[in-house]
């Protein structure tokens, strides 16, 4: 590794090698092992601080967040369950509280925290977060005396402190209630989390790795690896993929680009922002059920509702349509089974959206593997209703394209394509070079123009096709 800036040299460092993510058989703990990136001879220019990890909850093109708030300079890194404690946070007499007692009906004097609550026993790194929902889970504060809490609740991080007064046994006469005034300071202890890792029923946790170096011609002096260079992590991989299954894999996705049918992916949030969906939160704590006519989160309980869409390409219809008579009327059944490639991971109740708008939930997936490898994603699709809600979720980004482009198809100049053995130079200068692992809703299925004697025809208004032989076959 040398010191200083090398103008000669790629524009981004390249991505840590042979990353690997493991259990220590503990739940909530995953273990990630990665080499040193500066001992790769295309980083050999740069000065390498450390390694950035991502990580996303929902699918292996993301959304991801930073989990480090400094670069690592080692090689492994444990993602975990943590919390902190919060000491003496000051609740705030314009803004954190939510009663104050002067309601006609609701004498309450209740206010919320700067965070969500968990149990005060939550201590073991390895504990999942249980939701505080007992008083003595706080200690709140009135001008530096403890008073007794009357009720907490932990999800939303609401405090209601006793607003009549209690019978002392031992002076035999009614004390309190302590209530504060805008003069007063009241202060707050309790614990948070900072850092959960998804256990459940069907994880889907991907991470990702980058290098970051210096770099004086930013404003802030570093430089890194674009998520898009950086290959996918999952604890579903249990072995590396070897040279023999990733031509399996190439090969399946030249029959797909030959005969599959493109159609956008909506994978559906397992995290974010929680939707109220027209409820306070206690009652989606209690119900465990969103509103499904919500218009905000499309009946997920997140705000947004699905990530996407994603630009895939799946097998071609093969299922009969039949018209049905059910008790609310005709509907038509279209149920069948599709096959894709291993990239974007597909869970069930996601849904596809067809170029004709037609809309499809998916069911339970189908993973063929080799040694823990993932070649394959095998779904049965059902046809939506068009009163579902999932019409209601919108597509962008195609309505200000030309007629021959109306699909995604050029390759992002946002992050250009790594140099990578093996990788000819066919497929740089034609245009079908993207990013080695798409990141994002933005994928690459490039489109070239049908093979005109004299290119008399314009490119913006002559047809186009998704293979490498288009041109060929086209007249």
């Amino acid at each position: 590794m040398t010191a200083g800036w090398d103008a000669t040299t790629t524009q981004y460092p390249l991505p840590p090698q042979n990353g690997v993510v493991v259990t220590p058989f503990t739940k909530g703990v995953h273990d990630i092992r990665w080499d040193n990136p500066a001992l790769l001879a295309g980083n050999t220019p740069y000065s390498v601080v450390g390694v950035n990890i991502y990580r996303s909850d929902a699918s292996d093109r993301g959304p991801f967040h930073r989990l480090n708030e400094f670069p690592l300079g080692g090689s492994f890194y444990r993602d975990r369950n943590d919390y902190r404690l919060v000491v003496r946070e000051v609740v705030d007499w314009d803004s954190g509280w939510v009663f104050k007692g002067d309601k006609p009906n609701v004498r309450r004097w209740q206010f919320r925290t700067r965070n969500r609550i968990v149990k005060a026993s939550a201590r073991a790194p390895f504990e999942l977060p249980i939701w505080g929902d007992n008083p003595t889970d706080v200690q709140v504060y009135i001008d530096g005396v403890e008073v007794p809490v009357h009720e907490v609740f932990g999800r939303s991080g609401e405090v209601t402190l006793i607003n009549a007064p209690e019978f002392n046994e031992a002076t035999e006469k009614l004390e309190g209630p302590s209530i504060p005034t805008a003069e007063s300071v009241v202060e707050v202890t309790y614990r948070t989390p900072t850092n959960h890792v998804p256990s459940g029923l069907d994880k889907n946790v991907w991470y990702r790795l980058t290098t970051v170096v210096l770099d004086p011609n930013t404003l802030s002096g570093y430089n890194e690896t674009p998520l898009a260079q950086s290959r996918p992590l999952s604890l579903m991989e249990v072995e590396a993929r070897d040279w023999i299954w990733d031509e399996a894999v190439r090969r399946n996705n030249w029959i797909l680009q030959q005969g599959g049918e493109n159609v956008y992916l909506f994978v559906k949030k397992v995290c974010g922002v929680p939707c109220d969906c027209t409820r306070d939160p206690r009652s989606l704590e209690y119900h465990k059920q969103p509103e499904n006519t919500c218009l905000i989160c499309f009946g997920t309980g997140l705000i947004g509702g699905y990530e996407g869409p994603y630009d895939i390409i799946v097998a071609p219809d093969d299922g009969e349509r039949r018209i049905s008579q059910t008790p609310r009327g005709r509907r038509k059944e279209h149920t069948y089974e599709v096959w894709t490639g291993p990239y974007p991971l597909i869970t069930q109740r996601d849904f596809l959206v067809k170029q004709t708008n037609e809309r499809y939930s998916v069911g339970p997936v189908r993973r063929p593997s080799n040694r823990g490898n993932l070649l394959q994603q095998h779904f049965n699709i059902g046809y939506l209703d068009e009163g579902d809600i999932r019409y209601r979720v919108p597509i962008d980004g195609t309505d200000q394209l030309a007629w021959p482009e109306t699909r995604p198809g050029k390759p992002s100049p946002v992050y250009p394509r790594m140099p990578v053995t093996g990788e000819s130079s066919y497929d740089q200068k034609e245009g079908w070079a993207g990013p080695n692992y798409p990141e994002g809703p933005e994928t690459d299925h490039p489109l070239n123009t049908e093979k005109e004697l004299g290119e008399s025809t314009p490119d913006d208004v002559e047809r186009r096709g998704r293979t490498k032989v288009w041109e060929n076959i086209s007249q």
